[in-house]
């Protein structure tokens, strides 16, 4: 608290002080004392008055800033336990009061901790355990596909595309898993987290293979382009994770009319080369139906889907918004671009400078 707001707190006292010394100053020009006397005992009350505010100031000054500087803080209970103790009364019930807040809010956020780590821990049991009956249901799906082709070859043409279907259906409920499981490792990136050097060609290679059905399905070609030669510093495995969701994103929104068929291309560079600012450009473009300029700020919200989700049912809105997240925990930067109609595209950068990442 600054002297100018300690002074407007003691207003109330300041004016009836005044009223006081008026009277005071009435009663002795009414009993005849001089001119001379009068304003001597004027002073003297006012200085009186002016060092009992200035002790009373002094004497909690520094718990009143600590105080004041307790909501500037990151560390709420470190603040408090390092606030002076208060000398006045008033002072000791709001410090009471604080501390009080304090330790409910400390409990509350590590009740809530806990919860997050329990509930993320569940999670990650739920998919491990998930992942089993889903490779089970398509070894056993793999082998009924080969006995009826063994069997009956026509029977086989009947329902080799009813068998291909449901095990496309199971590999898109696998990387919904996945995406959970890397959802609920998001809030504790630093446990699984190895950063190390990789060329972009064997993780775009990797992401393109574990989705390499969905893309034969939706009738999607990737092409790899140039600079995918060159080396950046990344999880390899959280890395493959993004541009997988984006090349589902390519597969899901394709465009029916796209000249020379639905492609999703992959082109790195190495930008400011020699400078602070040095980095690798991966960008990943696709000729789909785009998105809308109106939709294009809010790509990577959570659960935002746009004109495109609505159309499409599938749609869940987390594909972006978890790429988005993973790379700004991996310090990568994240820019999009979009036309609608023609296109969509996405470019990771990747700091060239390996203690950007141990900072």
């Amino acid at each position: 608290m600054g002297v100018g707001g300690f002074i407007w707190s003691r207003a109330p006292q300041l004016a009836v002080l005044v009223v006081l010394e008026a009277l005071l100053a009435l009663v002795l020009c009414v009993t005849g004392s001089s001119a001379d006397l009068v304003a001597l005992v004027m002073l003297l009350c006012a200085l009186a008055a002016a060092a009992v505010l200035a002790l009373d100031y002094a004497r909690d000054r520094s718990f009143w800033r600590s105080l004041e500087g307790l909501s500037e803080s990151s560390d709420a209970s470190s603040a408090v336990a390092l606030m002076g103790e208060p000398v006045s009364p008033e002072g000791r019930v709001a410090a009471g009061a604080v501390s009080r807040v304090s330790k409910l809010a400390a409990d509350e956020a590590a009740s809530q901790r806990r919860f997050v780590e329990e509930y993320r821990a569940y999670v990650e049991t739920w998919v491990h355990e998930a992942k089993s009956p889903i490779t089970a249901a398509r070894l056993a799906l793999a082998n009924l596909e080969e006995d009826v082709r063994a069997d009956d070859p026509a029977a086989s043409a009947a329902y080799g595309p009813r068998l291909r279907a449901v095990d496309g259906e199971l590999s898109r409920v696998e990387r919904y898993v996945e995406q959970a499981l890397f959802y609920a490792r998001s809030e504790s990136l630093d446990r699984d987290f190895l950063v190390r050097r990789h060329e972009l060609r064997d993780v775009v290679s990797a992401a393109v293979r574990a989705n390499a059905s969905l893309l034969i399905s939706a009738g999607v070609a990737p092409r790899l382009g140039e600079g995918l030669s060159l080396p950046v510093f990344a999880d390899d495995k959280w890395l493959s994770f993004m541009l997988g969701q984006l090349l589902q994103n390519s597969a899901r929104y394709v465009r029916a009319n796209a000249e020379g068929g639905s492609q999703v291309w992959f082109d790195a560079r190495l930008l400011d080369e020699g400078k602070a600012d040095e980095r690798v450009e991966l960008v990943v473009r696709d000729n789909g139906c785009g998105v809308s300029e109106a939709d294009l700020p809010r790509v990577f919200d959570r659960g935002f889907t746009g004109e495109n989700g609505r159309a499409h049912e599938h749609s869940t809105g987390l594909g972006l918004w978890l790429v988005w997240r993973l790379a700004s925990k991996m310090g990568v930067s994240v820019a999009v671009d979009s036309v609608a109609g023609e296109g969509f595209s996405v470019t990771l950068g990747f700091p060239a400078n390996k203690m950007h990442y141990y900072e």
